[in-house]
């Protein structure tokens, strides 16, 4: 990694024409890129293993509720809150 001899910034890879140049994104001071400084800016990836991920596909949407389903549903929860209510005013007598 090489550092701007003006104002000590980074030097950041560039192309000009069909050179590569190091550049000081601060002051603008360029140099050209030489094998020896060519070596310090190779970058490497590496993912491990574990760190792969997935895709997860729930099971409910492959199912779509019919209308039959969605009625029988309505009148469940219509049953529930009818017992909820009347389980409140016994509880509010007593």
């Amino acid at each position: 990694m090489r550092f701007c001899p003006r104002c000590k910034s980074m030097l950041i890879p560039a192309k000009k024409g069909n050179k590569q140049v190091l550049r000081c994104s601060r002051c603008g001071y360029e140099e050209e890129v030489t094998e020896q400084t060519r070596s310090g800016y190779v970058t490497r990836r590496e993912i491990a293993e574990e760190k792969h991920t997935g895709v997860a596909i729930s099971r409910e949407a492959e199912h779509t509720i019919t209308s039959e389903e969605r009625e029988l549903l309505e009148d469940y929860h219509k049953q529930l809150l009818e017992n909820l209510y009347e389980t409140e005013r016994e509880s509010e007598e007593d």
